[in-house]
């Protein structure tokens, strides 16, 4: 027997001085607690990194948020290490409990800052969006691409993408006979006529022709459609948008919302466009809401004027152009988003107060509005946000809408209970955005929102214009509904923006 199981036998004279016993100690205790205590340390570290790395928390909360965990990690680590004494197993198990949550706790941290930096990163635009093509026959035509095989088929002459889509076609159809077209009205008619029994046009121009003459537009189907990256050419503008700017410099976003569900990545008719300016040192936000149909010089592009809402047609660079030479400014961000999108953030963040100012029923959804504020979830502010028929003004009041139901996610999402979940938050919508606004920038304006903590000062402008028709570039054998601008709102919007720029 070994001399420290002696001396702790060892029995003492009655009538003596009681000395304590020296305590034996537990081998697998003494392996376990410094296993448990490594490990503790690690997850502290891993964790500290995790909200270092997220770049959120406000130093007043960070500093004293790293020292709590480090003092945590160091207080279980030493008690793991001194309680491997065979008298001390409550004391163990109480130390590796503590571990146990401390581990998970950081183990969390890690997830919630990897999770946040890699959804940031995911919304992040990618360098070309891409455009969808599509395979149109007449109404009576048969559904199966593989019909067309052998056949003719029409084709707009000049396509950047002309290879790739006759990749496709091959695909899908096999070997067909190409007719190149001037343009793409002038293909649709050749197929509305009979000339051709097929063509493949961009998506974008059949929303147009939609749009532009619904009775000739209810003849054909798509039967087909593809996607490929989009290819930069002459007519698509002007270049990406400027580089970052820092968390407390003024700076502008273009929010353009198209008209489709599902992916964000493909090019569509722009129906939403607002200017979001934004001054993080004075907390002003200005937004600057533009008519779909204004009837604009799209950037890139000379002779016939267009709708505004057909540059997104051509990408959201042509888009963002437009806009920069309207208002004579520089975009630093975009945004873009469809009815998915809006849909999925309203309802993440538990629905948004929009104060209506007057009451009407959706057309889409048969959603009853009432005058004054109105608790509305991610469906019915879509159905609010896309309502003209309800109004006299139409697009007009729209657009004032729209600002409405931005402006109540604004609010809501600068809400600290809001901007903690934002990674939860990000998970869900990263499919639904796109964004230019770099991932630090981003984190940037979050962790300022949390540091403040304040309410931003929102105001709102919309520009006007007399209705007319007229010849676009897009659609030039017809003419269409356009907005021409009242140069006076737009010269009364330049002041605004520049005023909340210039920290006003």
């Amino acid at each position: 027997m070994s001399d420290e199981v002696d001396a702790a036998n060892a029995i003492v004279p009655m009538g003596e001085p009681s000395a304590r016993a020296p305590r034996g100690v537990s081998r697998p205790r003494e392996v376990a607690g410094w296993v448990l205590a490594v490990i503790v340390v690690i997850a502290v570290v891993f964790g500290v990194g995790a909200v270092v790395l997220m770049n959120v928390m406000p130093d007043k909360m960070l500093i004293p948020a790293i020292l709590l965990d480090a003092a945590l990690g160091i207080f279980v680590a030493i008690l793991l290490l001194t309680s491997k004494d065979v008298g001390r197993r409550t004391r163990f198990i109480v130390a590796s409990v503590l571990a146990v949550l401390l581990v998970a706790g950081n183990l969390a941290l890690l997830k919630v800052g990897t999770d946040f930096r890699g959804v940031i990163t995911d919304v992040q635009a990618p360098a070309v969006d891409t455009v969808q093509y599509d395979i149109v026959v007449p109404v009576t035509g048969s559904d199966d691409p593989a019909a067309l095989k052998g056949l003719t088929m029409a084709e707009v002459t000049g396509d950047p993408n002309q290879l790739t889509v006759h990749d496709n076609i091959a695909q899908l159809v096999g070997e067909v006979t190409f007719v190149p077209q001037p343009d793409w009205p002038t293909a649709v008619d050749a197929l509305v006529t009979g000339t051709v029994p097929s063509m493949c046009i961009q998506d974008g121009y059949m929303q147009i022709y939609a749009d532009a003459d619904a009775d000739k537009y209810s003849t054909l189907k798509i039967i087909a459609s593809f996607q490929v990256p989009g290819t930069d050419s002459a007519w698509q503008g002007q270049p990406a948008p400027a580089l970052p700017v820092g968390a407390d410099k003024p700076f502008i976003v273009y929010i353009s919302g198209v008209d489709t569900s599902g992916s964000i990545a493909k090019r569509s008719r722009s129906d939403v466009n607002q200017l979001m300016v934004v001054n993080p040192t004075t907390g002003k936000v200005l937004l600057v809401n533009t008519p779909r149909d204004y009837y604009v010089q799209l950037a890139g592009t000379t002779g016939l004027r267009d709708k505004l809402t057909h540059a997104g047609v051509y990408g959201i660079n042509v888009s963002i152009g437009t806009m920069d030479y309207l208002y004579g400014i520089n975009i630093d961000y975009y945004v873009r988003l469809n009815f998915t999108s809006l849909v999925t953030i309203v309802d993440d963040i538990g629905g948004i107060d929009v104060d209506s100012p007057e009451a009407f029923t959706t057309t889409y959804g048969n959603y009853q509005i009432v005058k004054g504020i109105n608790h509305l979830n991610g469906a019915q502010a879509l159905a609010f946000a896309r309502e003209r028929h309800a109004f006299s003004t139409g697009d007009r009041q729209r657009g004032v809408d729209q600002q409405l139901v931005i402006t109540a996610i604004i609010k809501k999402v600068t809400q600290p209970s809001v901007l903690v979940n934002y990674p939860s938050f990000l998970s869900d919508i990263q499919s639904a955005i796109q964004t230019s606004m770099p991932a630090d920038a981003i984190s940037a304006q979050i962790k300022q929102q949390l540091q403040r903590g304040r309410s931003w000062k929102i105001d709102t402008y919309s520009v006007n214009g007399s209705d007319s028709s007229q010849y676009t570039y897009s659609y030039p054998h017809q003419k269409l509904y356009v907005m021409v601008p009242d140069q006076s709102t737009v010269e009364t919007a330049k002041k605004k923006i520049a005023a909340v720029m210039a920290g006003k």
